[in-house]
């Protein structure tokens, strides 16, 4: 393992804080890249730089937590306006009912005026991202 090697002045911030050094978010970030490698020991890296463990556990958890924003993907979506305004008992056994030529694997999700369509075969991980959408 390539050990992180700064220069003093690069790894602390002069703070307001008596006794307690304000790390750079490029150190931190560093640390973090460094802590996230396989095998490396979290704690023998913090050890190396002088700063506690734990703090180290928390930026790596911060920078994994950043990485997985930064790779949520979205899907496109279409609205259908033409949903009749007063969805009925008839209308939703019609619903229910598969009609023949349909696709297969048609999902549809109906929600007060919204209509969720999805055609075709269906992705299980988009489909799951698109119901989570939803909830929120």
């Amino acid at each position: 393992m390539a050990g992180i090697i700064l220069a003093p002045e690069e790894k602390t911030i002069v703070g307001t804080r008596k006794g307690r050094p304000n790390h750079s978010a490029e150190f931190r970030r560093q640390l973090a890249v460094a802590a996230c490698e396989p095998g490396v020991s979290v704690s023998k890296l913090a050890r190396e730089h002088g700063i506690n463990a734990n703090m180290l556990f928390k930026w790596r958890r911060r920078y994994q937590a950043e990485r997985q924003a930064e790779t949520t993907r979205l899907i496109p979506v279409t609205v259908v306006s033409d949903v009749p305004n007063d969805i009925g008992p008839a209308a939703l056994a019609e619903a229910a009912v598969m009609k023949p030529g349909a696709p297969a694997g048609t999902i549809e999700v109906r929600i007060g005026r919204a209509v969720v369509r999805v055609d075709g075969v269906v992705d299980a991980e988009a489909l799951r991202t698109v119901l989570e959408s939803l909830r929120s």
